[in-house]
């Protein structure tokens, strides 16, 4: 059975090299240096909501069965500034990347990603999380990439992928 937890600051340092690792591992390069220069420089306070805050600025999340690690996932500055997913190859295409991506959503309230249009995987991620494209650039490595964007329901400035509740 898979478990997922978003970290809090005392495992965030107990755990930062080793999931550093494992990202860098796992992400068949497509992480960018300044994204791993990010998530190993986090400062574990970041991690925490503030008092008058409902969202921190910054979550990690990871996904493991038992002892093993079988993903991470990292944003923070609201995912303004650096999101990413990696998931063990093994692990692939079993949800682990979905059920992180969730966990990030709900702990920062929205989820901003940069996919180079080459990486399906991802961006079909994206897409299966309810992001939306809404724009298109020139990524730090020179390929086009897109800017997905998702927020929560009750955020009152959102204006796309509003989710439905039943009635």
């Amino acid at each position: 059975m898979m478990e997922v937890q978003l970290l809090t600051p005392k495992q965030w340092n107990c755990y930062r090299n080793r999931l550093a690792d494992f990202a860098v591992q796992y992400s068949d390069k497509r992480l960018t240096a300044a994204s791993i220069q990010a998530f190993r420089a986090l400062n574990s306070a970041q991690l925490v909501p503030s008092v008058d805050a409902a969202y921190s600025e910054a979550a990690v999340s990871i996904a493991r069965q038992g002892s093993r690690l079988l993903g991470v996932g990292f944003a923070t500055n609201g995912s303004k500034q650096e999101c990413f997913f990696v998931v063990h190859p093994e692990a692939r295409e079993l949800g682990v990347g979905t059920t992180v991506a969730r966990s990030l959503i709900s702990r920062l309230g929205q989820l901003t990603c940069h996919v180079a249009v080459d990486n399906i995987p991802s961006m079909a991620l994206c897409f299966r999380i309810g992001m939306s494209a809404v724009s298109m650039f020139t990524g730090p490595t020179g390929k086009p990439t897109l800017r997905f964007e998702r927020r929560t329901f009750n955020d009152a400035a959102c204006t796309r992928n509003i989710d439905v509740i039943p009635q």
